[in-house]
């Protein structure tokens, strides 16, 4: 089964996010490799995708009936990092509901930007690639086709940009603050029913504890 681009002609990708994302993947490509990429994921060579933690792959169909199988990988957020990007999110607290609807809003990457983090690509520099087809030094045309069909995911799905800094939508969702418990009172002897207590301990050590509450 192979993938059908919604993108039949021009720019692959409308939405801000996968303009920044196709704009980082030419910047690799080149002029020549880009453009064997998009004929060819227009023309269903990717057969699926898969999105992970730190990398992206599929099989693709070349010329010669042969598939081949691309990779492209892109670096999970290190801790710190992790910390300042949920710091960001939960502030804001409607992003999860926005990203599952499929819109990513561009005044959070302009936040994330003030803690030097994105989850997109920080351009070509972050990208890097395989393929089995052994096009030395490449990036060659079958990871280009995957890279164009990752741009219209992420146009339709930005949450896949979680994925792939090895974050889960569910993670953006603050968490409850911890109820705390209710302090303990202290028993106050002199306030309890005496025959209750005489009942429990018995009328000499009631007698006595009532008492020396009375003094």
């Amino acid at each position: 089964m192979s993938i059908r681009l919604i993108s039949r002609r021009g720019a692959i990708g409308t939405a801000w996010q996968a303009v920044a994302l196709r704009e980082a993947a030419e910047a690799l490509l080149g002029l020549g490799r880009a453009g064997a990429g998009k004929a060819d994921a227009r023309a269903g060579k990717v057969q699926w995708l898969d999105v992970s933690p730190g990398a992206v792959r599929g099989d693709v169909l070349d010329a010669d009936g042969a598939l081949y199988q691309a990779r492209l990988d892109v670096p999970v957020l290190p801790g710190p990092d992790r910390e300042a990007l949920l710091a960001v999110a939960r502030a804001h607290p409607e992003l999860p509901a926005r990203l599952a609807a499929g819109e990513y809003p561009q005044q959070i990457e302009k936040e994330l930007a003030e803690h030097e983090v994105s989850l997109l690509p920080r351009g070509a520099s972050e990208l890097s690639h395989d393929c089995s087809c052994l096009d030395w030094p490449g990036p060659c045309r079958h990871v280009a086709a995957l890279l164009y069909v990752l741009v219209e995911a992420v146009d339709a799905r930005p949450a896949e940009l979680l994925t792939l800094r090895g974050l889960a939508l569910e993670e953006l969702v603050a968490p409850a603050p911890s109820a705390e418990p209710a302090p303990e009172r202290p028993l106050d002897p002199a306030r309890a029913d005496p025959g209750l207590l005489a009942a429990v301990i018995g009328e000499g050590p009631a007698a006595v504890i009532n008492a020396f509450y009375r003094a």
